[in-house]
This record gives C-alpha cells, structure tokens and sequence, in this order.
C-alpha cells in the first residue's frame, strides 16, 4: 500500500511538473519570442525601406524622364530656330 501510495504521488508530481513551466522555461519562452518580435521589426524595417527606395527611384525615374523630355524639347528649338534662321537669311540674300 506505501508503495502504491508513494508511486501515485510521484506519478501526480511528475504530472504537475510538466503542466508547471519552470522559471527556466518561462525564460527561454520569452527570449524566443523577443526574437520573434526583433524578427518581424527587422522584417517590417526591411520592407519599408524597400518600399521608400521603390518610390525614390520612381521619383528619380521621373524625373529623368522630364529631363529627357525637357531636354528634347529644347533641341527641337533649337534646331527650328536654326532652320528659321537660314530660312531668313537665305529669303534675305534673295530679298523675299
């Protein structure tokens, strides 16, 4: 009877201490899911930078793009002004 006694409290502790975490347990737990949180900060920084360097180089590619289309436009000028010009100086030598 001391034996069946002495085995179903040992057997009722051996279950309680698998329900009751442990300080240690209780640590590790934390320290695993402080880890999990500096990971997902780390991710979502991540994530915004991608994105903040996505809209920097659309803004960049835009404006290259008006550059581009600014600079055209001023070599059509340019280039009309240069025809207009023979234009009058020819139409002046033959006296149009």
């Amino acid at each position: 009877m001391k034996t069946r006694t002495l085995l179903a409290a040992a057997g009722l502790c051996a279950l309680a201490a698998c329900t009751n975490n442990t300080p240690v347990e209780n640590a590790s737990r934390n320290l695993s899911e402080a880890a999990d949180n500096v990971a997902d900060d780390f991710s979502n920084a991540a994530a915004n930078a991608s994105a903040a360097i996505a809209n920097q180089t659309g803004e960049m590619r835009n404006a290259l793009g008006n550059a581009a289309e600014t600079a055209r436009d001023r070599a059509d000028r340019i280039r009309d002004a240069a025809r207009n010009s023979v234009r009058d100086i020819g139409n002046a030598v033959e006296g149009r």
